[in-house]
């Protein structure tokens, strides 16, 4: 029996904090995790799974708005060059002003996001989505970069 074993790299860039306000900031939680995959059977990840879901957490002025992008792999490298296929659908990915995973607002990863901190000026954004391996897909493992765009509005 074959299996992949897949790796993300979770990165954040952050704008400019605005001049007399909090700094904006993003944290990196958790990498997207799909565990060990077979060849040919698509994996499919929610952003609801507590333990499987990307999760990053965001700061900034309490109550203001910020802009979400993320940056996503179509595929996976792996061993020799190899790849896996991976998706992101609409609603993989979600917003949660009180950082609980139950109480998102999901939105589409690949289109800009409009966020509003909580009171606090916090926030979490959790990814999922699928990867594709195919039916002759080396074994081995796989990686791919995840970037979460914040920009923070006047």
């Amino acid at each position: 029996m074959k299996s992949l074993r897949l790796v993300f790299v979770l990165t954040a860039v952050v704008g400019a904090p605005l001049v007399g306000q909090r700094p904006i900031s993003v944290t990196g939680v958790q990498s997207l995790a799909f565990g060990t995959l077979l060849p040919g059977m698509p994996t499919i990840v929610a952003r609801t799974d507590a333990a499987k879901s990307g999760q990053f957490t965001l700061t900034g002025p309490h109550d203001s708005q910020a802009q979400l992008t993320f940056t996503l792999p179509a595929v996976l490298t792996g061993p020799g060059g190899a790849t896996l296929p991976l998706t992101f659908g609409a609603s993989d990915a979600g917003y949660s002003q009180s950082q609980n995973i139950g109480g998102q607002i999901g939105f589409d990863p690949k289109q800009s996001f409009l966020i509003t901190f909580s009171g606090q000026g916090r926030g979490s954004v959790f990814l999922g989505g699928t990867a594709r391996p195919a039916p002759t897909q080396r074994a081995g493992s796989y990686t791919g970069t995840i970037t979460l765009n914040l920009a923070a509005f006047p």
